[in-house]
């Protein structure tokens, strides 16, 4: 997922300052300060820890954050634990070993050129990931197949879920979120939209094979997922692009994710 650089804001401010004055005043916007992100992740399987370390680039850079590397990473549990991650490719640090426990609370602390960054999150309870499905929809006048993931709200309020979705291995982009706020006891059937725009190439067609991943999260690093959602649809009626509600403690952008998996697949009919 691509965080929404702070640069963007500084542009719009820029915009409006110049729209309000003739003064022209003019911005450094290709020198701003670094800023570390961060994507953690810890899960209840096997591999699923990981950690990205990246820094944002200039104004006129282009998408790649360049990875940082040596840095020193450690999560350890509400029990004492601690695990020191390795680097295993430049700015991945990951922890094999490390598998995460319903009801534990996790602490990430990063220490990477003189910045400390820090975040907690706690693994609750799995919810069950009943069914995936293929379903076919109109939009816009052109048929589109979508996949449908099924399960079963539990009665009790504060369950949050993110929908990962792959298409014959290749990782969807858009962000899929959830929430049981309004849907407490009943049964869910939810459809992973696709945005109209999306090219031939990247839909799913007969034959595909297509896996999705419900995550069961704590409610901080869903508010993460949900507004970067709502930021890459449009539907947050911001003026100004931000970036994501985070987790994190310190100079540094992005989020940290102790959370349930489950996986289905599905060939496409």
């Amino acid at each position: 997922m691509r965080l929404i650089p702070i640069r963007y804001t500084l542009l719009f401010v820029v915009i409006v300052l110049t729209a309000s004055c003739r003064k022209v005043i003019s911005l450094d916007l290709h020198n701003a300060a670094k800023r570390l992100v961060v994507e953690a992740d810890v899960s209840n399987q096997a591999g699923g820890c990981q950690v990205l370390l990246s820094q944002t680039a200039n104004f006129d850079a282009d998408n790649d954050f360049p990875p940082v590397n040596g840095a020193s990473v450690r999560i350890s549990d509400n029990a004492g634990n601690t695990t020191t991650l390795t680097e295993a490719s430049p700015g991945t640090y990951v922890a094999p070993s490390l598998v995460a426990q319903t009801g534990v609370t996790y602490h990430l602390l990063v220490v990477s050129n003189g910045d400390t960054v820090s975040a907690v999150s706690t693994v609750p309870e799995p919810v069950n990931f009943d069914n995936l499905y293929i379903s076919e929809e109109q939009i816009f006048g052109s048929t589109y197949k979508l996949a449908n993931v099924i399960y079963t709200d539990p009665a009790d309020i504060g369950h949050y879920y993110q929908f990962v979705q792959w298409i014959n291995g290749v990782k969807v982009k858009q962000i899929y979120t959830a929430d049981n706020q309004l849907t407490a006891g009943r049964n869910q059937d939810v459809e992973l939209y696709l945005d109209p725009n999306t090219k031939d190439k990247d839909k799913i067609k007969t034959g595909d094979t297509v896996t999705v991943e419900m995550q069961c999260l704590d409610e901080a690093a869903h508010a993460y997922w949900f507004s970067a959602e709502q930021s890459a649809t449009g539907d947050n009626q911001n003026a100004v692009p931000s970036n994501p509600v985070s987790n994190l403690v310190g100079n540094a952008l992005g989020y940290f994710s102790a959370h349930t998996s489950q996986t289905r697949t599905v060939q496409v009919p």
